[in-house]
Protein backbone atom coordinates (compact mmCIF):
# COMPACT_ATOMS: atom_id res chain seq x y z
CA UNK A 1 0.00 0.00 0.00
CA UNK A 2 1.44 3.47 -0.83
CA UNK A 3 1.13 5.91 1.86
CA UNK A 4 1.20 8.37 -0.53
CA UNK A 5 -1.54 8.52 -2.23
CA UNK A 6 -1.24 11.94 -4.47
CA UNK A 7 1.87 10.11 -5.96
CA UNK A 8 2.69 7.26 -8.10
CA UNK A 9 5.92 4.68 -6.75
CA UNK A 10 8.85 6.33 -8.32
CA UNK A 11 7.36 9.99 -6.23
CA UNK A 12 6.19 11.21 -9.50
CA UNK A 13 2.12 12.96 -9.31
CA UNK A 14 -0.92 11.39 -9.66
CA UNK A 15 -3.15 13.31 -11.47
CA UNK A 16 -6.17 11.18 -11.23
CA UNK A 17 -6.25 10.91 -7.25
CA UNK A 18 -5.30 14.71 -7.42
CA UNK A 19 -8.67 15.51 -9.24
CA UNK A 20 -10.48 12.77 -7.21
CA UNK A 21 -9.59 14.74 -4.00
CA UNK A 22 -10.02 17.50 -5.45
CA UNK A 23 -13.84 16.74 -6.43
CA UNK A 24 -14.87 15.53 -3.26
CA UNK A 25 -13.14 18.68 -1.62
CA UNK A 26 -15.95 20.39 -3.43
CA UNK A 27 -18.43 18.34 -2.64
CA UNK A 28 -18.30 18.32 1.23
CA UNK A 29 -16.57 22.02 1.86
CA UNK A 30 -18.64 23.66 -0.46
CA UNK A 31 -15.99 25.58 -2.58
CA UNK A 32 -15.19 25.93 -6.24
CA UNK A 33 -13.66 23.58 -8.37
CA UNK A 34 -10.52 26.29 -8.17
CA UNK A 35 -9.95 26.42 -4.45
CA UNK A 36 -10.32 22.32 -4.32
CA UNK A 37 -8.07 22.24 -6.75
CA UNK A 38 -5.20 24.68 -5.31
CA UNK A 39 -5.99 22.76 -1.39
CA UNK A 40 -5.52 19.26 -3.44
CA UNK A 41 -2.22 20.06 -5.23
CA UNK A 42 -0.61 21.96 -1.99
CA UNK A 43 -1.39 18.46 -0.29
CA UNK A 44 -0.01 16.49 -3.18
CA UNK A 45 2.82 18.73 -3.23
CA UNK A 46 3.69 18.34 0.48
CA UNK A 47 3.17 14.65 -0.04
CA UNK A 48 5.85 14.59 -3.03
CA UNK A 49 8.55 16.70 -0.07
CA UNK A 50 8.45 13.78 2.24
CA UNK A 51 8.86 11.47 -0.15
CA UNK A 52 11.76 13.00 -0.94
CA UNK A 53 13.04 13.61 2.43
CA UNK A 54 12.15 9.57 3.37
CA UNK A 55 14.27 8.46 0.22
CA UNK A 56 17.16 11.08 1.06
CA UNK A 57 17.39 9.48 4.67
CA UNK A 58 16.91 6.01 3.53
CA UNK A 59 19.96 6.12 0.57
CA UNK A 60 21.85 8.41 3.14
CA UNK A 61 21.15 5.12 5.88
CA UNK A 62 24.22 3.16 6.66
CA UNK A 63 23.51 0.60 9.08
CA UNK A 64 26.34 0.37 11.90
CA UNK A 65 28.03 -2.66 13.14
CA UNK A 66 29.87 -3.18 16.50
CA UNK A 67 33.26 -4.49 15.10
CA UNK A 68 35.31 -4.47 18.11
CA UNK A 69 33.16 -7.51 19.34
CA UNK A 70 34.16 -9.65 16.39
CA UNK A 71 31.24 -12.83 15.08
CA UNK A 72 28.30 -11.50 16.93
CA UNK A 73 26.16 -14.40 15.56
CA UNK A 74 28.59 -16.88 16.61
CA UNK A 75 28.74 -15.82 20.28
CA UNK A 76 24.65 -15.27 19.88
CA UNK A 77 24.38 -19.02 19.21
CA UNK A 78 27.38 -20.52 21.18
CA UNK A 79 24.92 -21.14 23.67
CA UNK A 80 26.24 -18.31 26.56
CA UNK A 81 24.24 -15.84 25.60
CA UNK A 82 21.21 -15.14 28.04
CA UNK A 83 18.81 -14.91 24.86
CA UNK A 84 19.82 -18.39 23.98
CA UNK A 85 20.16 -20.05 27.53
CA UNK A 86 16.82 -20.27 28.09
CA UNK A 87 15.09 -21.10 24.64
CA UNK A 88 13.89 -25.05 24.42
CA UNK A 89 16.64 -27.02 22.21
CA UNK A 90 14.14 -30.14 21.66
CA UNK A 91 14.08 -29.55 17.69
CA UNK A 92 18.11 -31.15 17.65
Amino acid sequence: MNAFTFLTETGKFNNSEIMKHAHVLKAYRRISLSEALKKAWFLAKRQQKEYREIEEEKKSFKPAFNANKGNVLKVFFSGNHADYVNCDSSWR
